[in-house]
């Protein structure tokens, strides 16, 4: 079978595989050659995509700074549509996503289309979205009240872009699922240019359209859409250049016990998928419904710096998910340890880096900026959402490890059980502490989740994502902030600024580079300053 997937021998006869044997599997240097090119790819997807990232963070950092706060309202009202696709996404996909991450490698066949793996999904999905638009039509008043009986001033607002939601639902969902899907095929670089580079240049000018009188508030929502159709539409052309997108259903792979196991699966996964979305989406809807789109601009601000943080993470993930789903189906539980320690080490390292970055030196940068009224205030929440971030990052991918074993229904029962609580929390200290509310929240329920996960692992199977590099990344990072606090500031923003990047450097940046802490993430940054291809 291996042979066979290699493409080295289409039978199985002895005197086949004796053949390939001697001619290439015999050789050694063809042998190295093909396990260079297997990982050349992953090596080449990560160079390029930590590129796209880095020009994505330039482009937020430059928005943050200069347009957003112009007007918080405006840019609220964006995110307040953003957020809401997300949140509803995860009642009308049906767990579509999870099921795709979990059962896909049991398809993947590009000889056979991939066994009908595509037009399977766009089935689903097609039933999973009609009831999610019955359901709505019914009891659309009844949602809006709902959403609006707190704060019927944001009525306005929402009426904008309220009777496209299922739309925007759907459009949000053909970009998450296709992600998703082009990930399977080690394919992220385009898919992470379009979720997150290409809106860092598509909202900044609809924003300034909007802000300078050339559209009104309507507009703005329409070219939103527009944005969320376009990114659909580029993924979907992708994945048919790629040769992946064929809708020819090849039932004979969907028999009875086949679809019962995927079913059941899907029935977990949603309330899994519930329970992330109220975790970790649900925060924008809150604050834009239960404060406003002004504290919603704010928020949303921070988010932005937050997710620029939690970005290289997130490529990693992005990587290493469906490699972790491919060797659970060879049981090769060895590699999984490794990759599972190196992806959370490499996770560790980046996320304290930004963090540190952005309490050593964002503070002070913003501190320089024009409308450093609006950004100091931002600043100080992006740190406490990058603190619960941070957790995520040291336990890296955990959710993997769990959702892709035969244990997946833990972790689908845990996250929907802490996000009640999350929202119960969010809901009482959004009252007590205002727009700090939610981000507190989130660092009970990521600290509480990945102990939980991380202790599951380890009980199951043998398995810790710390080594003694990542515990020694987490001390040079407290020593850096305590460094911070305790050395006296000065009245010049700039000396300041110049005294974060110094603390920075010496107790973090070089500890890694003398130490030798991450020889990989050394390695891609050298390949990237020098413009070298990864073979």
């Amino acid at each position: 079978m291996i042979l066979k997937k290699l493409g080295l021998v289409e039978n199985y006869t002895p005197r086949g595989i004796w053949a390939v044997y001697k001619t290439k599997l015999g050789n050694p240097a063809f042998c190295v050659d093909l396990c260079i090119k297997k990982m050349g790819v992953i090596s080449r997807q990560a160079t390029k995509l930590t590129i796209a990232n880095l020009f994505g963070l330039l482009l937020g950092v430059f928005n943050t700074l200069f347009i957003y706060p112009l007007d918080k309202h405006i840019y609220g009202l964006a995110m307040f549509v953003l957020s809401v696709g997300l949140l509803l996404d995860t009642f009308a996909s049906l767990g579509l996503n999870s099921l795709t991450l979990r059962f896909f490698p049991r398809f993947k066949d590009p000889t056979q289309a991939n066994r009908g793996y595509l037009a399977f999904a766009i089935i689903y999905y097609g039933v999973g979205w009609l009831l999610f638009f019955i359901f709505f039509k019914l009891f659309s008043s009844s949602f809006l009240q709902m959403l609006l009986a707190n704060y019927p001033d944001n009525s306005k607002d929402l009426s904008l872009f309220f009777q496209f939601i299922p739309w925007i639902v759907a459009l949000t969902s053909i970009q998450s699922f296709f992600t998703i899907y082009l990930s399977q095929f080690q394919r992220v670089v385009i898919p992470g240019i379009v979720v997150n580079v290409v809106p860092k240049l598509w909202i900044p000018a609809t924003f300034l359209l909007t802000y300078h009188g050339l559209i009104n508030e309507q507009g703005m929502v329409y070219c939103t859409i527009a944005l969320l159709a376009l990114s659909a539409l580029t993924l979907v052309v992708y994945t048919s250049m790629l040769g992946q997108l064929s809708f020819t259903p090849q039932w004979k792979f969907y028999d009875r016990p086949q679809l019962k196991e995927m079913l059941h699966f899907s029935a977990f996964s949603i309330l899994g998928t519930v329970g992330t979305q109220m975790a970790l989406r649900i925060d924008q809807t809150m604050i834009g419904t239960l404060l406003s789109t002004d504290a919603l601009g704010l928020y949303a601000l921070a988010q932005t710096i937050a997710v620029a943080v939690e970005m290289p993470a997130k490529s990693v993930i992005n990587i290493t998910g469906p490699i972790i789903g491919d060797l659970f189906k060879k049981d090769d539980f060895h590699q999984i340890n490794e990759l599972f320690k190196k992806s959370a080490l490499n996770m560790t390292a980046t996320g304290i880096f930004l963090f540190l970055g952005l309490v050593l030196v964002v503070d002070d940068l913003f501190a320089l900026s024009h409308h450093k009224d609006v950004l100091v205030p931002v600043q100080k929440l992006a740190s406490v959402l990058v603190i619960a971030k941070l957790f995520d990052m040291f336990t890296g991918p955990n959710d993997f490890i769990i959702g892709l074993s035969k244990y997946y229904k833990f972790n689908l029962i845990l996250i929907f059980l802490l996000s009640i609580a999350n929202v119960v929390f969010s809901v009482t200290f959004i009252h007590i502490y205002g727009i700090y509310g939610p981000p507190l929240a989130l660092v009970f329920f990521l600290f509480t989740f990945n102990a939980i996960k991380t202790y599951f692992i380890w009980k199951k199977f043998k398995m810790l994502p710390f080594s003694r590099n990542s515990i020694t990344l987490i001390v040079l990072g407290a020593i850096a902030v305590g460094i911070h606090f305790i050395v006296p500031s000065f009245r010049n923003n700039w000396l300041n600024l110049f005294l974060g990047l110094g603390i920075l450097s010496i107790t973090y940046i070089l500890p890694i580079l003398y130490l030798k802490l991450t020889p990989d993430l050394i390695g891609l940054v050298l390949n990237i300053v020098k413009h070298r291809k990864l073979y």
